[in-house]
């Protein structure tokens, strides 16, 4: 099975009470890609990353890891393939220990102890982290539970890592580290967030959403000089291309 795409074919998905959060959505990620999904609130950012691995099903369209749909029928298998860390960290953090949150997956899936150990210390060391394998996830900074919450996709060792606003409540610090460990994760990556300046040092391509349409998908460089099209999407340019507030030069 080949996981080097990742397609959204007119995907459409529609709220409880009607409304649309997504339609007609197409899009093909490239296996290696990093791409920026952002939009103002509700233009369905965080729809289309729960669309992806299974958690929403789309009432129109198909979605495709490679030649594998994904349905109800294959959830086992896309989970295993795409890493989704939530926006708040703690939906994924449920267990008595750093430990054991992160040998949660690979023992779910079966793998015998001494490959879940090698995992959980695997993936605890590349987040920087080990030190708090024994310690109580409810006890942790909210730095120290995204990096928690990101090792617990990594011991998966996922194909794909799909992050819903990684650096939300990040103080500065932590947040620089994030990135520099999502720098390093060579594989594909989908990031829906508020936080452009972290796409634009990220993602070569960026996604924008509004009201689950896409408006624009292409080069981050471009997208992020075009503060026409994205002011009409209820967004602002990153800081970093806003010049100081001070002197106001470019």
């Amino acid at each position: 099975m080949s996981h080097h795409l990742v397609d959204f074919i007119d995907v459409s998905y529609s709220y409880l009470d009607g409304n649309k959060a997504i339609e007609n959505l197409n899009a093909r990620i490239h296996h290696g890609e990093a791409v920026g999904i952002v939009g103002a609130n509700g233009a369905g950012k965080s729809t289309m990353l729960k669309l992806l691995v299974g958690i929403l099903m789309p009432e129109q369209g198909e979605i495709r890891l490679g030649d594998l749909p994904v349905t109800k029928k294959t959830l086992s298998i896309v989970r295993q393939t795409v890493g989704f860390t939530f926006q708040d960290p703690e939906d994924q953090l449920f267990n008595i220990t750093v430990y054991d949150d992160v040998a949660f997956g690979p023992r779910n899936y079966g793998l015998d102890e001494k490959e879940v150990e090698k995992r959980v210390v695997s993936a605890l060391q590349t987040v920087g982290i080990e030190h708090l394998m024994h310690r109580a996830p409810y006890k942790l900074s909210g730095g120290e539970k995204r990096a928690v919450s990101i090792a617990t996709v990594l011991s998966m060792e996922p194909n794909v890592l799909a992050m819903d606003e990684p650096t939300a409540a990040l103080d500065p610090k932590s947040r620089r580290r994030l990135i520099e460990l999502l720098q390093g994760f060579k594989h594909t990556k989908l990031i829906a967030t508020h936080d452009l300046d972290l796409v634009m040092e990220l993602c070569s391509r960026t996604i924008v959403l509004k009201d689950g349409r896409i408006e624009y998908d292409g080069p981050t460089a471009e997208i992020m000089k075009n503060t026409l099209l994205l002011e009409q999407c209820g967004l602002e340019q990153p800081l970093m291309l806003q010049g100081c507030p001070i002197c106001r030069q470019k």
